[in-house]
């Protein structure tokens, strides 16, 4: 008797000890909206214009007018340069996820990249305006960047 309790013990403390109580548990309600197939309009900045490196490789301004995939299932996604004034053209696949205190985190992920082994991304504020505009903000150096984005198909099949 004095066995199966202590087996009982130890089951339950071992239940409690390995259940997730992750710092990465995903806002689903929040994530709900985001797929599908966006714009992003403009890049703003709290203060006068500086040049600002957007995921620390590309010119901030540079992502202006990019198109942006979201991928719900799975959390991936890949954004368009446009490659306008000098800047970059192509396409980068990302990983991203919003967790529960609405921080949208971004990993670019490079060719034969698995998104479970990039540890390093950027995390920006989420907001989310309305069903047809988002904003992600983040401050480098004291600076806020914000990027502007609207819909443009909400990339459920029909």
């Amino acid at each position: 008797m004095k066995r199966l309790l202590l087996i009982g013990i130890v089951s339950i403390f071992t239940f409690y000890s390995c259940s997730s109580s992750s710092p990465t548990a995903m806002n689903r309600s929040s994530q709900k909206g985001l797929p599908g197939t966006w714009n992003l309009d403009r890049v703003s900045y709290s203060e006068s214009m500086v040049k600002v490196k957007a995921f620390d490789e590309y010119d901030a301004q540079c992502l202006k007018n990019s198109t942006w995939f979201f991928v719900a299932n799975n959390n991936t996604g890949n954004f368009t340069f446009p490659g306008e004034s000098g800047c970059p053209s192509g396409t980068q696949k990302f990983t991203w996820y919003i967790d529960k205190q609405d921080m949208f985190i971004l990993k670019l992920l490079n060719e034969g990249d698995k998104a479970r082994k990039v540890t390093v991304g950027t995390t920006y504020l989420f907001q989310s305006i309305s069903e047809n505009e988002f904003k992600l903000s983040q401050v480098v150096s004291g600076l806020t960047i914000t990027y502007h984005f609207s819909k443009l198909s909400s990339g459920k099949l029909k």
